[in-house]
């Protein structure tokens, strides 16, 4: 979702300032694209900007006051997301990562080991695959459609027959009268 400036909107979703302004920093650092970073300590106000579709990219840090990252992701794939949600987490934990990924995270990131260059190859794979899903599901409602169609069709021809069997079944009987 470039918008007119040819910039890619980014959502920092995360209960401390601070962590926001580093994330920033790191995003704006990234020589090869243009970024608007905005940010959203509430979650709340994360997810109805996630439901509007406004930005191209998410990311959710784990801790969010009384919710947590994994139920934003969650409420976020329920209600439609598409676009590329990345969790990111203070400390590392094996399950909580799975667990994202499973739910549909595009990443899992530490932030104590964030640089610009592990972002940049974060969100670049993230919104290649976006890309890639989105096509994939586009071809899929057509095929989806086209299959649709092709029963119709194979539906309508069968009934055609039938009645053109009746037919020469009524027209063989007054033959026979």
């Amino acid at each position: 979702m470039l918008n007119p400036q040819n910039k890619i909107r980014v959502l920092v979703i995360d209960d401390d300032e601070d962590d926001y302004f580093l994330i920033k920093e790191f995003i704006e650092d990234i020589e090869a694209e243009k970024f608007i970073v905005d940010w959203s300590p509430d979650y709340s106000y994360a997810l109805k900007n996630i439901q509007s579709k406004n930005y191209d990219i998410y990311f959710v840090d784990y801790r969010l006051g009384n919710e947590t990252g994994l139920e934003l992701l969650q409420d976020a794939i329920n209600s439609g997301c598409e676009e590329p949600i990345i969790v990111l987490t203070g400390k590392g934990n094996r399950a909580i990562d799975i667990e994202a990924m499973r739910i549909g995270a595009t990443d899992y990131l530490l932030k104590p080991d964030l640089n610009t260059e592990k972002l940049e190859r974060s969100m670049r794979y993230a919104l290649e695959r976006s890309t890639h899903l989105k096509s994939l599901r586009q071809k899929e409602k057509k095929y989806k459609s086209f299959v649709r169609c092709c029963s119709t069709f194979s539906s309508l021809k069968c009934a055609t027959q039938q009645q053109t069997v009746r037919k020469q079944k009524l027209v063989l009987r007054e033959s026979l009268i």
